[in-house]
């Protein structure tokens, strides 16, 4: 397909990320997304269908990253919205964290609270960043995974002030787009470099001198010869 092209081909820096758009009815099929593909899970209030179009960010690293909807006909939402990654707690770990540092409801700066990263539901599969959800909390103890690990997380570390409800339930109607500019950290792979080791002296076995230059050996040949001339 040329679509499956065309999200093959697109390139990401840390500063800069692949999109795709794409337009669906309802909640959008991400059944044929990439691993990593951050999206954004917008329900409206009947949890039908509606005609929009949807951007996409595939997450290649840390950096800073774009997702988008833009509908058809202004929506009233659900109560449960979300900024989704496809796999992402299997494909990039439960160590990275998303911080969303911008929501824009038809074009005007929404956000009101900060927000978590999670597991969807701590099934441990796919990344989760509530933007509105009636029916959760943060909750520090909260784990995921067959391995019961610490599954909500920031990027100060402290969770229990943080939101699931970063807009306020005023803003989620009579919606016609949302913009969700967000932050990915963790992912960094790259070590300090190692220091160079300063080569060892080179020791001379006939005189028994240790890490003398030729020049060094000069000086001292000098000074002996003008000590016997004193003499």
């Amino acid at each position: 397909m040329k679509l499956r092209k065309i999200i093959a081909g697109l390139a990401a820096t840390a500063m800069a990320v692949s999109t795709m758009a794409v337009s669906a009815f309802a909640a959008q099929d991400v059944s044929g997304l990439e691993n990593a593909t951050a999206y954004l899970n917008i329900n409206n209030a009947d949890w039908g269908d509606f005609e929009a179009t949807w951007t996409n960010a595939k997450i290649t690293g840390d950096g800073d990253y774009v997702v988008k909807v833009e509908m058809a006909e202004a929506q009233d939402l659900a109560p449960f919205n979300a900024l989704e990654v496809v796999n992402g707690e299997t494909e990039l770990g439960f160590e990275y964290v998303i911080t969303v540092t911008s929501i824009k409801i038809n074009g005007t700066e929404a956000k009101t609270g900060e927000g978590y990263t999670c597991s969807a539901d701590g099934g441990a599969v796919t990344t989760r960043v509530n933007l509105y959800n009636e029916w959760n909390s943060p909750d520090a103890a909260a784990t995921a995974g067959e391995d019961k690990h610490l599954d909500q997380r920031c990027a100060d570390g402290d969770v229990t002030n943080k939101t699931a409800t970063m807009v306020a339930k005023e803003s989620i109607a009579g919606v016609e787009s949302i913009e969700v500019a967000f932050t990915v950290s963790g992912l960094s792979t790259e070590e300090e470099p190692v220091p160079e080791e300063e080569p060892a002296p080179e020791t001379n076995p006939d005189s028994g001198l240790v890490g003398l230059s030729v020049a060094g050996l000069a000086v001292a040949g000098a000074a002996v010869v003008a000590t016997k001339k004193r003499k």
